[in-house]
């Protein structure tokens, strides 16, 4: 007899994948929790997905790690070009708004690629994504700068703000008290941080030696 596989179940099952992996990360999820979690039993899973990997990266697929990394690249390279980075207006405030758009419609999805996807290829994601955070603001003070040297106190700082951006985005997306609550929350986040940046350009800018 021919398996009829429905539509409706397979994205039940995705969505439940979605609950399960930002829970409990890769490692700890098993497809017996999802099928628990989608209401089926556990045999109906494989009918749809051979394995966990191939559940997990049809939730995290590589186009969707693509789409994030190209909205963040777009929001911070409008963003560095502001002549007021604590202010973003124009194409820089339409790239925060997109990017905040589709981690809000990704919300769980996000909160797993960036704490979550250890075992996986997009282990390590994450670090990764503070260190390219840290490559595109040392860019930015080397070409306020003038091409100067930079100290590697400023490096290091750098780090530590962008490895708390990722741990605090994660923590923000978790907690999910719906959108407008998340946007406001993210609203106060960045104001912080992105005056925080700018004091730390101004002293790297004044820096006399």
């Amino acid at each position: 007899m021919v398996q009829i596989l429905k539509p409706e179940v397979r994205a039940q099952l995705m969505r439940a994948a979605e609950v399960v992996f930002a829970e409990r990360g890769y490692r700890g999820a098993t497809v017996a929790m999802i099928a628990h979690q989608a209401g089926v039993s556990t045999g109906n899973v494989y009918r749809y997905f051979d394995n966990k990997d191939a559940l997990f990266y049809a939730v995290i697929s590589d186009a969707f790690v693509a789409s994030f990394m190209q909205l963040v690249r777009r929001r911070v390279h409008l963003l560095a070009a502001s002549a007021d980075i604590t202010r973003p207006v124009g194409d820089a405030a339409a790239a925060e708004s997109e990017l905040l758009t589709f981690w809000l419609e990704n919300r769980l999805r996000v909160v797993t690629l960036l704490a979550g996807a250890e075992g996986t290829r997009h282990e390590g994601f994450g670090a990764r994504f503070a260190d390219e955070l840290v490559q595109l603001a040392l860019e930015r003070l080397r070409r306020e700068t003038g091409g100067r040297r930079l100290r590697p106190v400023v490096r290091s700082t750098l780090q530590h703000v962008f490895e708390n951006t990722v741990r605090t985005l994660g923590a923000i997306l978790a907690q999910d008290g719906g959108d407008a609550a998340t946007r406001e929350a993210f609203r106060a986040f960045w104001s912080y941080q992105l005056a925080g940046l700018a004091g730390l350009e101004r002293w790297v800018i004044s820096d006399d030696r």
